[in-house]
């Protein structure tokens, strides 16, 4: 008959080692021990597979964030550099709009999108998401913890008594909310300082931080990821129109007086860039008349840098474009050239680089200056979606990962190595913990109309008024109860209830 622990030793009794020896003839013999550290293996012995598969997988899991961080800047520069709309819907010369994939800005917007659907295809592609890699992978995960968390309680109830409620949230209800406060109690436990109890308290913490990140893969999963709107950069011009951008232009030259050509053309004549016909008219006409002080296909100027440059000589002139030539009285055309590109020093974003621009892809459109276009453009949603990933967010989720990784393979290593029980090959499952915790159960409160009938709340206080707790014990490979007489409840301050561990 096991000996009644006193009121003091079930106050602590998930602070208390279970001391009693392993008897020599135990029905459930150990099998044999495990080979020497130095020992190395032979040719043909037995490779473990099973526990390097498990060390593999922190390499693994440590992987995603290796890649993501080298491929953060390739991924900045490739992908969202060259874009004029970034991700967040800020135009790229807009002061404060940055393309570096990990700016505060995109914590929550999905910058690494792709895709251009409709929103009902691009709804389908989310909920999809959720469903399958939400909760889907918090099912593999919860399956995970359910397992290494309870071969680890078993082996530590090998050494520590482990109350009621302890055994009963881990065993049956792994992933809940109601077990993260029960496994917070727990970690909150203090007890004698020791290396034992510190590595407990650790693997309590981890358990805590796991069972948390469980709950939570939903919501993060979510979080990661979303859809967003197409954005499309536009120029108000004067009447408050949106201009798009793909129809502005780059100004090169204006004939400030090109309704004396016979083509009729309105004041001022505009040569954009990429019109290679006007240019070339106008490259040759500036070389007759105008001394070659500007050479347009070089586009270099001969003159000292000004805004732009006007030339207009006093002599009559000849100017033939699109097949017509006219012939102009004294005295030349008077035809302004644009730089190349403005200095540094007088650009108003780093992108906006030439001097004037043309509101119209056509030759005859009202000009602004560059300081007008950074004032006066923006980016506006289109009718398309993208659907991806924030990638601020999917670092944090690989750091996540790696965490939980560790914390389970730590769990799972720790018992597999030092645990009777596992080596024994005794798995606690759900039909076998059901039997060990209804059997201590049952020698605990015993058999009678009193517990048969009684309801959930009435059996909890008979636990915790019996202040009996569960153990390995070692003259067995089963979870026993440790009894305890019944007592009366210790009156507690409020740090004393929190501290204590699990109540029943």
């Amino acid at each position: 008959m096991k000996p009644t622990p006193t009121i003091q030793e079930a106050e602590t009794a998930s602070d208390s080692p279970s001391t009693q020896p392993l008897a020599p003839n135990s029905p459930h013999p150990r099998k044999p021990s495990r080979p020497a550290k130095n020992k190395k293996w032979s040719p043909s012995g037995r490779f473990p597979w099973r526990i390097s598969l498990v060390l593999l997988t922190l390499p693994l899991a440590l992987l995603p964030i290796v890649l993501l961080a080298a491929a953060a800047e390739v991924a900045s520069q490739s992908y969202l550099a060259g874009r004029t709309c970034y991700p967040n819907g800020r135009w790229k010369e807009a002061s404060g709009a940055s393309w570096r994939i990990m700016d505060s800005s995109y914590f929550f917007t999905p910058n690494l999108a792709f895709g251009a659907m409709t929103f009902t295809q691009v709804k389908v592609v989310d909920i999809t998401w959720d469903l399958l890699v939400g909760r889907g992978g918090q099912m593999l995960l919860a399956y995970a913890n359910y397992r290494v968390f309870n071969e680890w309680l078993v082996w530590q109830m090998e050494r520590w008594r482990t109350r009621w409620r302890m055994v009963v949230s881990v065993a049956f209800q792994t992933t809940t909310v109601g077990t993260l406060g029960v496994l917070g109690r727990e970690w909150l436990c203090y007890g004698e300082r020791s290396w034992a109890r510190w590595w407990r308290w650790i693997a309590v913490l981890g358990m805590v931080l796991g069972t948390t990140y469980v709950l939570s893969w939903p919501t993060l999963m979510a979080a990661m990821t979303g859809y967003i709107t197409t954005f499309e950069p536009y120029v108000e011009d004067g009447n408050g129109n949106l201009v798009a951008w793909r129809e502005i232009g780059v100004v090169e030259y204006v004939v400030q007086d090109g309704w004396r050509l016979d083509q009729g053309y309105a004041v001022p004549l505009v040569s954009l860039r990429g019109d290679d016909e006007l240019a070339r008219a106008i490259a040759n006409y500036s070389r007759y008349y105008m001394g070659g002080r500007y050479d347009p296909f070089s586009r270099t100027l001969k003159i000292p840098y000004r805004q732009f440059t006007s030339i207009q000589r006093d002599l009559p002139s000849t100017f033939v474009f699109n097949g017509t030539t006219t012939h102009l009285p004294s005295p030349t055309l008077n035809i302004t050239f644009a730089p190349p590109v403005l200095p540094e020093a007088n650009r108003p974003s780093p992108g906006l680089i030439y001097p004037w621009y043309s509101l119209s892809a056509s030759r005859q459109s009202p000009m602004v200056p560059a300081s007008y276009v950074y004032t006066h453009s923006s980016c506006k949603p289109s009718d398309t979606y993208q659907w991806g990933f924030s990638y601020i967010f999917l670092f944090m989720m690989a750091i996540f990962n790696f965490v939980w990784t560790c914390i389970v393979v730590g769990m799972w290593l720790d018992t597999r190595l030092n645990s009777r029980m596992y080596r024994s090959g005794r798995r606690p499952g759900l039909l076998r913990s059901i039997l060990d915790v209804a059997d201590a159960m049952r020698e605990e409160l015993g058999r009678g109309e009193e517990v048969d009938s009684a309801r959930e709340e009435e059996l909890e206080k008979m636990l915790n008024e019996s202040g009996a707790t569960l153990v390995v014990d070692r003259e067995e490979l089963k979870v026993v109860r440790v009894g305890g007489a019944e007592r009366e409840m210790i009156k507690m301050g409020w740090r004393r209830r929190l501290t204590k561990g699990s109540t029943f």
